[in-house]
């Protein structure tokens, strides 16, 4: 994420006077200061003076207004990335009062003064955070997927309930959702582990072409059971729809004077070769050997093998059309393309998700 550097000698962009700094008094085995309840820690109060220098988030700034009002939090995180953020967003998208840090008097701190709290998460994950809670996009940002993984488990925390801020096409839904065509396996664990099931039926779709053989333990762990074995009956379900449209070959066409039976004949031998090698010995995540195609699915994904049940359509008629180079029959040909049709029709209504 991009942050500003405030040096010593300039002058920050706060529309707050400069004032001391307090500092927490001693905490207890709770964790709490002094000069609060023992259950409600204080904030600091931030001091803009020549110390050192101040790194201040670029998305969140103490010029930033939202519903026409400036900052009167500060969010400090544990390297130092100050966000300037409104208490009313927070408490609003929170169901525990931000895991309990703004539970203090804010009346007594003086005019002027931004209270300010520490938190353990680094600037990376409080920047997801913070854009989920505001209802914006941080696409732009291009967290990693460990960064979203680590900010669910913060929103978790800090009480905001993540099924609703993932439903389809809000900020974090689209920010999950774009790590899936490069890690699709660990997008769809990380979807099962919270059980976010638009996400999960989404990113499944990615995983067709995916050889489930190389889950691992940790991930398998991850998603749970459900997700996991309907991630494998996906794949057996569209390999037995894949047999089933195969099993039937061309249909005949009325005897002709360059064609009987037995030349039809050699149609079904060639089509009946050819669909056994690509499916009746496969597994569901049995790569497709032995054709030279231009599969879309398996573009960038070198060490992924496509997987039978990931086939698209039109890969599946360049696998069947030359078939048509040993038949000599034109009504045959016909019939053969006609037969294609059908089957990259069916093929295309199959289920492609969980």
């Amino acid at each position: 994420m991009e942050y500003l550097n405030i040096s010593p000698t300039s002058e920050p962009s706060s529309p707050l006077p400069p004032s001391e700094t307090h500092e927490p008094g001693p905490t207890n085995s709770s964790g709490s200061g002094s000069e609060t309840s023992e259950s409600n820690p204080a904030p600091v109060t931030i001091n803009m003076d020549a110390s050192g220098d101040a790194t201040i988030s670029a998305a969140f700034q103490p010029s930033l207004r939202i519903d026409d009002l400036l900052p009167d939090l500060t969010l400090i995180s544990s390297n130092n990335v100050y966000f300037y953020v409104h208490r009313h967003r927070i408490t609003g998208a929170s169901s525990n009062s931000f895991g309990g840090l703004l539970l203090f008097d804010w009346g007594a701190h003086r005019h002027g003064f931004l209270p300010s709290l520490h938190l353990p998460e680094t600037g990376d994950v409080i920047n997801v955070v913070l854009h989920t809670m505001y209802g914006l996009s941080c696409l732009h940002f291009h967290p990693s997927l460990e960064t979203v993984e680590a900010a669910l488990d913060a929103l978790i925390k800090y009480g905001v309930p993540i099924e609703t801020y993932t439903a389809p096409f809000q900020p974090l839904y689209q920010l999950i959702l774009s790590h899936a065509p490069y890690r699709p396996i660990e997008t769809y664990a990380l979807a099962g582990r919270h059980q976010l099931e638009d996400l999960a039926v989404t990113v499944s779709g990615h995983l067709l072409s995916f050889d489930l053989s190389r889950i691992t333990d940790d991930l398998a762990k991850k998603m749970g059971p459900v997700y996991l074995k309907r991630l494998f009956l996906l794949h057996q379900s569209r390999l037995m729809a894949l047999k089933e449209l195969l099993l039937k070959p061309p249909a005949n066409h009325p005897v002709t004077p360059g064609c009987n039976p037995n030349e039809h004949g050699k149609l079904t031998r060639a089509w009946a070769l050819t669909t056994a090698q690509l499916v009746w010995d496969a597994m569901p995540s049995k790569p497709i050997t032995g054709f030279e195609v231009d599969v879309p699915e398996a573009q960038g994904l070198p060490s992924v093998a496509l997987s039978v049940v990931g086939i698209s359509p039109n890969s599946l008629r360049a696998l069947l059309e030359p078939i048509a180079e040993t038949i000599v029959c034109e009504s045959c040909r016909k019939m053969l393309q006609q037969r294609i049709q059908e089957v990259m029709y069916s093929w295309g209504q199959v289920k492609p998700t969980i």
